[in-house]
């Protein structure tokens, strides 16, 4: 059986701390070591060190994705403890000094009529983390189905996109715990994140398509406990999971609503669900309504044109 401890290492979003995870099994290994931080830091090493580890003991490193609460200090864990650190491939190339994620997005932005102006504004909304980036070597890179051998147990990685393309969870069939970084967590949402398809950088991800496949699959294989990225264990998986269905269910009537007898492109339906939101979250909103309208669109619920470069929807009237 494996031996899991929740880490709490402090974050500067509201979403407030980070769950990091200690197996406390050989080979040692710690789940999503925090952002990067003199705080998170402390908080780490003081979590480690009251369950009798220290740095040094830790032999791999494992990123559920590549945002900055979660991986930031995963470099400098690495070098300290010589851990190897295990990631899925389309999150590395995100971990590079070279990434620039807003650049993968302007073709989006465009498309969806964001003004000039509110680009800017998001652009100069700095992010309180600098940008995580890992070390060329030491990598194992995932793609999902790999297992994770302890001694007393295993963890299977599972791919589930949706909140960013290449997150994974990791599943503990012995004992039916899954470690869900932020792809499920118990009092908000994930943000279904805008991804430009890897293999196509001009398209996007389908993402809440990804996400809604994803929810299924952890009703499936009857999960008695989640541990999620954020907040507070999960006892019952299928009300939480129920309960996100529901919001990407409202969600998507809400714009099929709008969009009766009218036609918005992307940025007008987020200022019309959103309309107080600013810099970064617009962002945020925009990448909700685009993961909404590219499933409803796929559906035949939607139609589109194109207009000097910006998509305008309608409902379909099939």
């Amino acid at each position: 059986m494996l031996d899991i401890h929740k880490i709490p290492v402090p974050t500067p979003y509201p979403v407030g701390p980070v769950n990091s995870y200690l197996i406390k099994n050989s080979p040692y290994t710690l789940v999503d070591p925090g952002p990067d931080t003199t705080e998170a830091r402390d908080a780490l090493m003081s979590g480690l060190a009251s369950l009798g580890i220290s740095l040094s003991d830790i032999s791999r490193i494992v990123l559920t994705h590549g945002h900055s609460d979660h991986c930031g200090l995963a470099s400098w864990l690495s070098e300290i403890a010589g851990a190897k650190i295990y990631v899925h491939l389309y999150e590395y190339r995100k971990l590079s000094m070279k990434y620039d994620f807003y650049q993968e997005r302007l073709s989006f932005f465009q498309e969806a009529g964001l003004p000039t102006e509110v680009l800017k504004e998001i652009l100069e909304d700095v992010d309180p983390l600098k940008k995580p980036v890992l070390p060329t070597n030491g990598i194992s890179l995932l793609r999902g189905g790999e297992v994770l051998e302890f001694g007393g147990g295993s963890l299977l990685v599972l791919h589930r996109p949706g909140h960013s393309d290449g997150h994974i969870c990791l599943y503990d069939h012995q004992s039916k715990i899954l470690l869900t970084g932020d792809f499920l967590l118990k009092l908000i949402s994930p943000n279904p994140n805008m991804e430009p398809d890897p293999r196509d950088f001009s398209k996007r991800q389908p993402v809440l398509h990804q996400y809604l496949d994803g929810l299924a699959a952890i009703e499936n294989i009857g999960v008695r406990l989640i541990l999620p990225g954020h907040g507070d264990n999960i006892y019952h998986s299928q009300s939480v999971v129920a309960k996100a269905k529901k919001h990407h269910m409202e969600r998507l009537a809400m714009i099929t609503s709008l969009l009766d007898g009218n036609t918005f492109n992307v940025y007008q339906l987020t200022r019309s669900l959103y309309p107080r939101i600013k810099g970064f979250e617009v962002y945020l909103g925009i990448s909700e309504i685009f993961a909404h309208v590219d499933y409803l669109l796929a559906e035949g619920k939607l139609t589109k044109k194109e207009s000097n470069g910006i998509v305008f929807y309608s409902k379909s009237c099939l």
